[in-house]
């Protein structure tokens, strides 16, 4: 079957060029048993190739995302090199993985990605070009004072930058040591400005139940940075009664927001793709993670009993009034030299 041949190349980018995989090195990957175990054996075949020795782990489906792994691979991820998660059920901003870190020279997150979304994703994209793009957005949001967003379907949510990191998330191990998949860059604005309302038109996950079936915007509500109020459709009474069984404040909290420019991205119901749709704007709310707060040198910004993650499609952008991109189009001069090479129609 011909995509035998193309998740081999797939993960050759992965190992070889994001993560640059050195000769001797211990390479964990591990799923939870809900994932497509290809992308693991795939992966794992690239590592020996590569020099390196992988190591395979599979455990049962947490049936919260963000929960703390079993303690074998909590033990596991302390011990290695380079980290890969694929688990469908992310554990993201764990206490294992910022344990893990402390060891790690690097760790990719990519979460409930399987075999025909790593191709198209990783194999069948210009990595290098999507990174610079990705590095452009974050130098020229660095810069900025304030970013403001509104969307056809009805954000209209500004904050203060204040000095705060924009980061390229997806960029490669010799620049990160915690990457995601490429097509997403982004930071955490100042949260007592963040204001506004967020209309999450593309995906909200967690919960499973809503994932990219929303037919009614969910709006949120923001005031100073906390998630004051959800209304919309029946999407909407799900995501409120998800957040009202934790019984934490926290989780009405904003943690950051993203652009998404991945070229070959689709609205699915897995995260780690949609979070990257061409022109959206990506919004995260619960724990504000390490990763997320450059500038409190490894601790958490707070912890919560969870994160959740929405998407706004078709998104516009402004920096300090500016246009970066329109209706899910990007405008700024310098970012269309770049997508010009990338070979990108809009």
């Amino acid at each position: 079957m011909t995509w035998y041949i193309e998740l081999g190349k797939a993960a050759d980018t992965l190992v070889n060029y994001i993560l640059k995989v050195k000769k001797g090195e211990d390479v964990l990957i591990y799923g939870d048993d809900v994932l497509d175990d290809a992308v693991l054996k795939a992966t794992a075949a690239s590592v020996k190739s590569a020099g390196g020795t992988p190591t395979i782990v599979i455990y049962e489906t947490r049936e919260i995302s963000f929960s703390e792994p079993p303690k074998p691979l909590a033990a596991a991820m302390m011990d290695s090199d380079v980290t890969v998660e694929f688990s469908a059920k992310a554990i993201l901003y764990t206490q294992a993985q910022t344990n893990a870190l402390k060891r790690n020279r690097a760790y990719i997150c990519l979460t409930s990605l399987d075999r025909e979304a790593m191709v198209r994703t990783i194999g069948w994209v210009n990595y290098p070009k999507m990174a610079e793009l990705g590095d452009k957005l974050a130098e020229i949001t660095n810069k900025a004072e304030e970013i403001k967003i509104t969307s056809p379907s009805g954000t209209d949510f500004s904050a203060k930058i204040g000095g705060r990191k924009f980061e390229n998330f997806g960029g490669t191990a010799d620049k990160r040591k915690v990457i995601m998949l490429g097509g997403q860059t982004g930071g955490s604005p100042i949260e007592k400005t963040e204001n506004g309302v967020l209309a999450f038109d593309g995906n909200v996950w967690p919960p499973d139940e809503i994932k990219s079936n929303i037919r009614t915007p969910i709006k949120c509500k923001v005031e100073k940075g906390i998630i004051t109020d959800i209304s919309g459709g029946s999407e909407a009474d799900i995501l409120r009664r998800y957040l009202a069984s934790f019984k934490d404040p926290n989780m009405y909290r904003i943690a950051h927001v993203c652009y998404g420019y991945h070229p070959l991205a689709r609205v699915t119901g897995d995260i780690s793709e949609v979070e990257r749709v061409w022109g959206c704007f990506q919004v995260g709310w619960g724990t504000q993670g390490p990763l997320l707060r450059p500038d409190l040198a490894g601790s958490y910004g707070w912890r919560a009993a969870s994160h959740d993650d929405g998407i706004i499609l078709k998104a516009s952008i402004y920096l300090d009034g500016d246009p970066v991109q329109k209706d899910g189009k990007f405008v700024q001069p310098e970012l269309l030299e770049i997508i010009k090479e990338m070979g990108v129609e809009q």
